[in-house]
């Protein structure tokens, strides 16, 4: 769940040119209630406390991250003091709990070091269903987002072998836990690293999170301006459709940080949580609407939000993930998370249900 992708919006645009012939996906399906994920990381501790977590605007809370070993074990070092209190707080208003393993950094190929063995896989599995069991965990997402083909040869596509290893390991991991508990992967959109992302993870997971965001950033060929905005959102979720992904399986993710390009350029950029940006927007009383401050800092505004989660709703997704909850507002006049759930109450959503075994 953490972002890494490079795909640029015109080469995302240019990817999706065939789709055009295809009917619109608005208003598949309309969804009056849609569950919602909220993020929240081992470091949010001292920003968002939990007893200050919105718990009636969440079906889930998503801890974040435990990391793979390439032997095959798992480093939960990062979570093992949050765990317990997080989910007795998120157990007691009735949301449940989910752990993701991975990330974007801070375990290299361990994800490939473990699925190319029998031994390190089953190792692997083994102790992730029993940290899920040992604390009432009620879900798992395995976010594989270091890929060769990107990461070392700086190349974009599909690795044939590495994507099947993803599809083999989740398919383990559905077999290592108990029903039920939920199994989700997280994904890409774009011809960057969405192509590694195979339709037949399907088979094995509850759903998927899509990481709709980070599509400007630092590199030559970026725009200057939002990485994730409604145009961008609409042409990821078509991208992943068009790629074979069905739009009940899709949660849609919504980034709560914005990016400074200093001097208005692109070659340093900086991730800058929504909720810090308030301050200088209040004082110089911008419109928080415009969404961009000082002509070279863009993010997420509540306004973005609302119509992001009216367009998942319209096309019968099967929730929201935000990214993150300690980066947004708990003023509910600005809040990013008030927006995604306004007229709803998630916790008392119908979550997706337990995929079935596959062959």
């Amino acid at each position: 769940m953490l972002p890494a992708s490079r795909a640029a919006l015109a080469a995302l645009a240019v990817s999706l040119a065939a789709c055009s012939a295809k009917p619109p996906a608005d208003d598949v399906a309309s969804a009056t209630c849609l569950p919602v994920i909220g993020v929240y990381p081992s470091w949010a501790q001292e920003t968002l406390p939990l007893a200050k977590v919105r718990w009636d605007q969440l079906s889930h809370l998503g801890l974040v991250f435990a990391l793979p070993r390439p032997d095959g074990s798992l480093d939960t070092s990062a979570l093992d003091a949050l765990v317990g209190p997080a989910v007795r707080a998120a157990h007691a208003q009735g949301v449940k709990v989910a752990v993701a393993i991975g990330g974007a950094r801070g375990y290299g190929d361990a994800f490939q070091r473990i699925a190319e063995s029998d031994e390190r896989l089953t190792r692997f599995t083994r102790e992730v269903s029993a940290w899920v069991q040992q604390h009432g965990l009620d879900g798992v997402d395995i976010d594989w987002e270091h890929w060769t083909r990107q990461a070392k040869l700086q190349q974009p596509g599909n690795d044939p072998v590495e994507s099947r290893q993803l599809v083999r390991l989740l398919a383990a991991m559905r077999a290592a836990l108990p029903r039920e508990v939920q199994l989700s992967a997280s994904i890409f959109a774009g011809p960057w690293a969405g192509p590694q992302y195979l339709p037949e993870i399907q088979q094995h997971v509850d759903f998927v999170n899509l990481m709709a965001f980070d599509f400007t950033g630092r590199w030559d060929s970026s725009p200057i301006g939002h990485h994730a905005d409604f145009d961008t959102f609409q042409l990821a979720l078509k991208d992943v459709v068009a790629r074979g992904f069905a739009r009940d399986k899709i949660v849609a993710g919504i980034p709560f940080y914005g990016k400074r390009f200093a001097n208005g350029l692109n070659r340093e950029v900086q991730d800058v949580p929504y909720l810090t940006l308030l301050p200088s927007l209040q004082a110089r009383k911008l419109p928080l609407e415009r969404g961009v401050l000082d002509d070279n800092t863009y993010f997420e505004t509540p306004g973005l939000v609302a119509r992001k989660a009216q367009l998942a709703r319209r096309q019968g997704l099967a929730g929201l993930m935000l990214f993150e909850l300690s980066m947004d507002s708990l003023d509910p006049e600005s809040s990013l998370l008030d927006a995604a759930t306004r007229g709803q109450q998630p916790a008392r959503c119908a979550t997706p249900t337990v995929a079935a075994p596959q062959p």
